[in-house]
This record gives C-alpha cells, sequence and structure tokens, in this order.
C-alpha cells in the first residue's frame, strides 16, 4: 500500500530555492520576478514550483514546466535573439512539448524579464583565461619528406643504441602454418 504524503511536506529539491508569491500572472520573490505568459490546463502550481525551483533557472529567459506522471519538470529556455545553443530557444518550444513531454500534459511558461546567472554558477578564474588567451596555429612539425628522413635516422640510432644496452633474449622464429596449436576444420 502507497503512503501518502502531503505535497507540503514533500520536497523534491535537496537545496530548495526561494519562497515564491504569485500576484495576479507575476510570481516574484525579493530578487526574482517571473511573468507567467502561458498556463495550459491550468499547469502552473506554485507550491510544486516552489519545490522544484532552483536558482541555475535564473540564467535562462523563459522557465516552462510540464506535468508528467503527477511530478512537475522544469527547464529553462533562451530568447531567439541570444546566441546560445538552438534546442535552447524558445522558438523551439512546441518541438519540445511534442517531443519530450507527454500528449496533451499541462504545462505553463514563465517569462524572466532580467535573467542573470546564479551566485554558484560563476566560470572559475582559470577558465575565463584560458578563453581569453589567443589560440595559436598549429602547423605539422613534420610537413617536408627531408624531416621525415631525419626524424626516422634518429629513431633507428636510438634504438639501436637502447638494445645494446639491454641482455637481451634471442628471438624465436614466428609459429609456420603447421606448428599452430589449434585445428582448423574444414567441412
Amino acid at each position: 500500500m502507497r503512503k501518502e504524503i502531503a505535497a507540503e511536506l514533500y520536497n523534491y529539491n535537496k537545496f530548495p530555492g526561494p519562497e515564491f508569491k504569485q500576484v495576479g500572472s507575476q510570481i516574484m520573490t525579493d530578487k526574482i520576478e517571473l511573468q507567467l505568459v502561458d498556463n495550459y490546463r491550468e499547469g502552473f502550481d506554485l507550491t510544486a514550483f516552489n519545490q522544484r525551483f532552483s536558482e541555475i533557472l535564473t540564467k535562462f529567459d523563459y522557465i516552462v514546466g510540464d506535468w508528467g506522471n503527477e511530478q512537475l519538470r522544469l527547464r529553462g529556455f533562451y530568447k531567439d535573439e541570444r546566441e546560445q545553443a538552438t534546442s535552447n530557444r524558445i522558438s523551439r518550444l512546441e518541438d519540445y512539448l511534442l517531443e519530450y513531454c507527454n500528449y496533451g500534459c499541462a504545462y505553463f511558461v514563465l517569462k524572466n524579464p532580467n535573467p542573470r546567472r546564479a551566485s554558484f554558477d560563476k566560470k572559475s578564474p582559470a577558465k575565463r583565461e584560458r578563453e581569453a588567451k589567443p589560440k595559436r596555429n598549429r602547423q605539422p612539425r613534420f610537413n617536408r619528406e627531408k624531416d621525415w628522413d631525419n626524424r626516422r635516422e634518429q629513431k633507428k640510432a636510438g634504438k639501436q643504441t637502447k638494445k645494446q644496452g639491454r641482455n637481451q633474449k634471442p628471438k624465436q622464429p614466428k609459429a609456420k602454418e603447421g606448428n599452430r596449436h589449434f585445428v582448423i576444420r574444414q567441412k
């Protein structure tokens, strides 16, 4: 028998975000204001949204929530004008709803007028430095036959000196076709 838990007591999010309040079509907290753009089949539930919301979603221009198996899933989308991945643009919302959501499911779209990165989502200084440095053009090391020949000669000379310094076992001749340790059956 399944144990019944009140929705207010069951928090899906391990690190819950801020507590939101709804005033008409405005969803707001101290630092974040969102506008309810589309509420298909009354898909917006403030309690479930508070439980599922994470601060990482504040970097997106739109937040889409859809219901499947009585669970709310949130996903962020960017404006079409932004230079981001094409699959995360709001113009691809219909494709997302058809491909990844249950057919005819309740969903909602929230618009974030001032997106910003979360406090823990900052790029590390080392990564910023790597991105700021210009990449040097790599050219092939050996682009002439002469260089390749010199390289081969150096390798051969190095192998000979290494072989002379080691105690080597005499090489055994490779097994001939008649001395196999297995039998090939013919039908």
